[in-house]
């Protein structure tokens, strides 16, 4: 779900194009900085819950999976540390 003006109401001062940006800029950075040649990397970043009255960045974890498309392509997928 989107954050929303009202969560920046309630909360902190946030847009979704931001928070992608973040999502997409760590993640970039991950791949740079990897050591590791595997289909999939873990990384981090902070973000402010949106739980309606958290004011600090907490930090959460992602799994970055590349792997091949309908046509062959390369896919890069970014999920939860929990999701497949």
């Amino acid at each position: 779900m989107a954050w929303s003006e009202t969560d920046s109401e309630r909360q902190v001062p946030q847009d979704e194009t931001g928070r992608l940006w973040d999502v997409l800029y760590m993640g970039a950075y991950a791949i740079r900085t990897s050591k590791g040649g595997g289909s999939w990397l873990d990384y981090g970043l902070y973000r402010v819950p949106r739980d309606g009255h958290s004011m600090q960045a907490k930090l959460i974890r992602l799994k970055l999976v590349v792997g091949p498309g309908d046509d062959g392509e390369s896919v890069t997928t970014i999920l939860m540390r929990n999701e497949d």
